[in-house]
């Protein structure tokens, strides 16, 4: 990201750099390249920002069924 950030600052000093990307999924992702980057000024989420909440979701009850014990 910051390599990304200083190439696009040397051809044009006023852009804004946001941060974007599939690896960046969490809010901890974020943070992290907020703690070690300098002059991104945020994020953007797109398909996964509805997406993985709920695939999470999902798996977690799917867990909850395939613990269930049947009565023999």
């Amino acid at each position: 990201m910051q390599a990304i950030h200083d190439a696009a600052k040397e051809v044009n000093p006023d852009i804004l750099v946001l941060c974007h990307g599939g690896p960046i999924a969490e809010p901890e992702d974020v943070q992290y390249i907020f703690d070690h980057t300098k002059g991104i000024v945020g994020f953007f989420r797109a398909s996964s920002m509805e997406r993985l909440p709920t695939e999470l979701a999902i798996k977690a009850q799917a867990e909850k069924f395939k613990s269930l014990k049947i009565k023999k």
